[in-house]
């Protein structure tokens, strides 16, 4: 804190000791919070209509970036909120000051004499509160907006790397290793530098200067520190530690970034779950194929406007006309494999008899990759299917209901079983199980 240009003459001037940034850090809180907010809303919603949509490798690190990038927005938006809550207290602590300068009249207490002298023993005096105050808010303000900017560099060379990863795994013929890859990379990466540290900090002081040691640590160390991960590289976090002390500083910023890692995370995944919370113990829970439930996610009239569906629909509970139109989307998380296995690919622009009959078949092997019926009977071979105006891909059965007789019937799909473990978020033992009335 510094002194303001304030005098004690004047009986409304803030404590001299007011931090002369307090009105800059107001507006920007003030103005951007709600902002972030939203902001936060938008990317999380965008993401969870995206991952899902990618295949394994753009997956792998669309979602390493998301959580970074999303982190960091969450971030700065805990901290730009919870640092309006500590300057309206601290404002609270200015007006009590200005109302009531003489503190506390502990002599019109009641209680006891033992609890008047508890209270007095431990009470600390308002300007003493209202500087701590001020303090505070200023340190949340700093931590959130240089903690979410040490996530940048490492976004930056995230990338870099997986890139790297996806050329090696290009050039070796071998895409399915660039996880593994990636991995090596990123260990040969970190290597070094943690190397160097551990060096610098167990045997720095015995190296002689201009030794061979004494040079690779330091160069090692300055190379690290240019790419924007040395401790030099963020002068605000550096300057909360050194005074704080290290290891409380370390254990603040790590608590701060698991928060945001956390709050991103977290995020995600309430906006997957379309039920949201509360207290639905005792309900059975939503389960694909689930014996008498109707699944709002199987039909297009229940869905939100915007919303990009991941499981097969029809158009509504209550059939009309002569067909019903089912709706199977192509996911890549869960279908790439089975697309890749029959040839899934960029097609030539020109339409002759070797690409009608190439994307025939390739619908054709698709098709058997799932199991299709109604009230048990096979359903007609699909269509190629896309809509614009959702971005929409996947198989159109058109399904003959003109002969069915009034009441409940269900149409059941299975899907092939997907490639990628990380992609069941359902139980893929179990058909998806969509009734409707005629």
């Amino acid at each position: 804190m510094q002194d303001t240009p304030e005098t004690d003459a004047s009986p409304n001037a803030l404590p001299k000791r007011t931090t002369p940034t307090w009105e800059m850090e107001l507006l920007l809180s003030g103005a951007t919070v709600f902002t972030m907010f939203q902001a936060t809303q938008a990317m999380t919603a965008w993401g969870s209509e995206l991952i899902p949509r990618l295949a394994e490798n753009p997956r792998m690190i669309f979602s390493v970036l998301f959580t970074y990038g999303n982190g960091a927005l969450t971030l700065l938006t805990m901290a730009f909120a919870f640092h309006l809550l500590l300057r309206a207290w601290w404002v609270a602590l200015v007006g009590l000051e200005s109302v009531y300068p003489g503190g506390p009249r502990f002599d019109r207490l009641r209680g006891g004499p033992i609890h008047r002298a508890l209270m007095i023993r431990r009470w600390k005096p308002m300007p003493e509160r209202i500087e701590g105050a001020d303090n505070l808010a200023t340190l949340v303000f700093v931590l959130g907006i240089s903690l979410a900017l040490i996530l940048v560099p490492i976004s930056v060379l995230v990338s870099a790397l997986f890139l790297l990863a996806l050329l090696a795994g290009w050039l070796m013929g071998r895409p399915e290793s660039t996880s593994a890859l990636f991995a090596l990379l990123s260990v040969l990466t970190f290597l070094p530098m943690m190397a160097a540290a551990a060096i610098d900090k167990q045997r720095g002081a015995k190296l002689a200067p201009g030794s061979f040691l004494h040079r690779a640590c330091e160069t090692t160390l300055e190379f690290y520190s240019r790419l924007g991960m040395g401790r030099d590289s963020n002068p605000m976090v550096t300057v909360f530690q050194t005074n704080v002390g290290e290891k409380k500083g370390m254990a603040v910023v790590f608590v701060v970034m698991l928060a945001g890692m956390l709050g991103s995370t977290a995020g995600l995944a309430l906006t997957r779950n379309q039920l949201g919370l509360g207290s639905y113990a005792a309900f059975p829970k939503p389960q694909r194929g689930m014996a008498d439930s109707v699944d709002g996610r199987n039909y297009a009239s229940m869905h939100e406007p915007g919303a990009l569906p991941a499981v097969p629909f029809v158009p509504a509970p209550v059939a009309k006309g002569d067909y019903v139109a089912l709706v199977v989307p192509y996911v890549p998380a869960l279908h790439g494999n089975l697309f890749a296995r029959c040839g899934g690919g960029d097609s030539p622009r020109s339409l002759d008899a070797d690409e009608r009959e190439r994307r025939r078949a390739q619908l054709d092997c698709v098709a058997a990759g799932f199991t299709v019926t109604l009230d048990g009977q096979p359903a007609p071979p699909p269509q190629w299917y896309a809509d614009p105006r959702r971005d929409l891909r996947g198989l159109l059965y058109m399904l003959p209901v003109a002969t069915l007789a009034p009441g409940r019937h269900e149409v059941a799909v299975m899907p092939p079983e997907p490639g990628d473990e990380q992609a069941k978020d359902e139980d893929v033992t179990l058909p998806w199980v969509i009734p409707f009335w005629r």
